[in-house]
């Protein structure tokens, strides 16, 4: 039980007696713990090492054990603070064979085959990141469908961070299913970007990647893993110029792929343009006045503005009317 903090076995058999009570010499704990006296004398040099027992001074006096608090909570932050300092080592050890081997052949870039195969690769890929995770992704699901993704479930609630820009062509702003997946994973912290994605891309830790080649010919699913640090950084630096280019999801779901306004948006905005209070507006639309102001603050967010008269203005610009 003791042993975590660095206490052994032999050493916690004897502090364990003494902490029952004090012993008048080792010969006595040997008899009481069933240690032969060499071990218990082993086991008393230890104790005392660690301050856990006081030794005799005289013939008069007892061993006894050392109060447990706060000695062994020193000795668990210390051997905490060693786990550290070792996570630390691992780590550096663990980069610095990863640059070095980098380079080495067909190691640079693993190649995995198969949707069966892709699906656990990937899985993997999520659960082995620390820090954060960066995506591309664009139709069709190769092996692991959005909606069935685990592995991402876990490493969103462990705490990675996930920046994830996903093809405008895969929302359809009618779809039952997109927005409720997108509010799945937007709870669950991950945050979400729209623009045009050239192919399928993920960066884990900024250590590793894993790239969908864009072949449609291609007879099964291709996965490359890539390795090598430089390849790393580069693909790494297109998603970040990606995403500083992506729209927010909620402007991207308002807005048609042509950049017009959907049918539904534009009528209401027709109407409020046309004097017509919120009230009259979901009577005329069918809807409460409540989800006609909300649709109305999204298109003050689509819009850039702040009122509804700038909402007007804008609206006449981008020839949304």
């Amino acid at each position: 039980m003791l042993e975590a903090v660095g206490v052994e076995p032999d050493e916690e058999q004897v502090y364990l007696a003494l902490a029952a009570r004090p012993a008048g010499d080792a010969e006595e704990l040997s008899g009481r713990t069933g240690l032969p006296g060499p071990a218990v004398g082993r086991a008393l040099a230890g104790l005392a090492a660690k301050g856990l027992v006081d030794l005799p001074s005289g013939p008069a006096d007892a061993i006894r054990a050392a109060p447990p608090d706060p000695t062994l909570k020193l000795l668990a932050l210390r051997r905490m603070d060693e786990l550290r300092k070792a996570q630390t080592v691992i780590t550096e050890l663990a980069e610095r064979f990863h640059a070095r081997e980098a380079w080495r052949g067909a190691e640079a870039v693993e190649v995995v085959r198969g949707a069966r195969a892709i699906a656990e690769r990937y899985a993997m890929l999520q659960r082995e990141s620390t820090r954060d995770i960066s995506a591309l992704t664009r139709r069709p699901a190769v092996a692991v469908p959005a909606a069935e993704n685990v592995a991402q479930r876990e490493a969103l609630r462990a705490g990675i961070q996930y920046r994830v820009v996903y093809d405008r062509d895969l929302l359809d702003p009618d779809s039952l299913e997109i927005p409720l997946l997108l509010e799945e994973w937007a709870a669950l912290g991950e945050e979400m970007r729209v623009a045009a994605v050239p192919f399928k891309l993920m960066v884990f830790d900024r250590r590793q990647a894993a790239l969908v080649p864009p072949d449609p010919a291609a007879e099964e699913p291709v996965l490359f893993v890539i390795h090598a640090r430089p390849l790393v950084d580069c693909l790494a630096w297109i998603v970040d110029r990606i995403w500083e280019s992506a729209l927010p999801v909620p402007v991207a779901l308002s807005e048609a792929a042509d950049g017009s306004l959907a049918a539904d948006d534009r009528r209401l905005l027709a109407l409020l343009l046309a004097g017509y209070t919120d009230q009259a507006i979901g009577s005329q639309l069918g809807v409460s006045m409540r989800t006609v102001q909300r649709r109305v603050q999204r298109l003050l967010t689509v819009a850039g503005v702040q009122s509804r008269i700038q909402l007007g203005w804008q609206a006449a610009r981008r020839g949304w009317i």
